[in-house]
């Protein structure tokens, strides 16, 4: 996912015409909102890859591009803090001896 500078970055090495249309950054903006809700529903999500050629993002695209970072460092953060989480349950798996012979009933304190 776009780090906060890196929109700084493209449009610094875009090109400056000025005749480039809205379209572009919108259909890119769109793809961008539909990885993003990609993220959280697939297990193995397509890199994103910068749009190329689309020149300096339309003034009318600003806010809507910025909601989408702070939507991608959102779900950055979530994705994080499911990881640390799935990390400790399956510590927790690890940490079970061996089966014993017999049946014998495991109980995890995911709690505590």
């Amino acid at each position: 996912m776009a780090q906060p500078d890196d929109f700084d970055q493209w449009e610094a090495d875009a090109p400056s015409d000025e005749s480039h249309s809205p379209t572009g950054w919108d259909d890119a903006l769109t793809q961008m909102e539909h990885d993003l809700q990609g993220a959280l529903a697939t297990i193995d999500p397509v890199p994103w890859r910068p749009p190329i050629a689309l020149g300096p993002i339309p003034p009318e695209l600003m806010e809507r591009a910025a909601r989408i970072l702070e939507a991608q460092m959102h779900t950055i953060r979530y994705l994080e803090d499911v990881r640390q989480t799935t990390a400790k349950h399956l510590a927790a798996v690890r940490a079970v001896p061996a089966a014993e012979p017999g049946p014998h009933p495991v109980y995890f304190d995911l709690i505590g």
